[in-house]
């Protein structure tokens, strides 16, 4: 495209291109199109994005850019690239409680797989596949645990949600000129 575009720019008549390069003129005239608008952005100190959704996706955006009273979609895209860049940083307060839950799940994980190794073991001699009552009770505490685990988990989870909405909204509602 560069070529067509310099050759353009020193007086070469867009037929003779369009016979240079086997293509039609309309082609030509797209090329050179393309080629201008790319120019423009890159003086512009902009880049353009795209990407693809699904209907819905696109349809909930919508409903949030309208309910924070943005102009267009593309003022709240904008927004959205400029959020603060520590949106999507780690939560440091809940990094300690997140090692907890790992070595929580770290020692239910070794009870299972003690548990596993010792009825494999059995089934290899031939044994019949049985738990016995403190096996059932192992069992038991340890779904018991993991569902504490869970429990947890979806707490974090909502609490961190919900800082998260919070900033990603303060940061769409900024002013929608200014980089962040």
């Amino acid at each position: 495209m560069k070529k067509i575009a310099a050759s353009a720019r020193s007086g070469v008549p867009v037929t003779v291109l369009a016979k240079t390069y086997g293509v039609t003129r309309p082609t030509i005239y797209r090329a050179l199109h393309a080629f201008h608008e790319k120019e423009a952005v890159a003086d512009a100190g902009t880049a353009p994005v795209s990407f693809t959704v699904d209907r819905n996706s696109l349809a909930a955006f919508d409903a949030f850019t309208e309910r924070l009273g943005l102009s267009s979609r593309a003022d709240a895209l904008r927004r959205v690239c400029r959020v603060p860049a520590g949106f999507l940083d780690p939560d440091l307060d809940l990094a300690p409680a997140l090692r907890e839950l790992a070595s929580e799940l770290s020692a239910i994980g070794r009870n299972v797989n003690q548990l596993v190794a010792t009825k494999n073991y059995e089934v290899r001699r031939g044994q019949q596949l049985k738990l016995s009552k403190p096996q059932q009770q192992l069992l038991s505490d340890l779904l018991e645990q993991l569902e504490g685990v869970s429990v947890t988990v979806r707490e974090m989870e909502g609490k961190r949600a919900s800082k998260t909405v919070s900033r990603f909204v303060a940061g769409m509602m900024g002013d929608g000129d200014e980089p962040r």
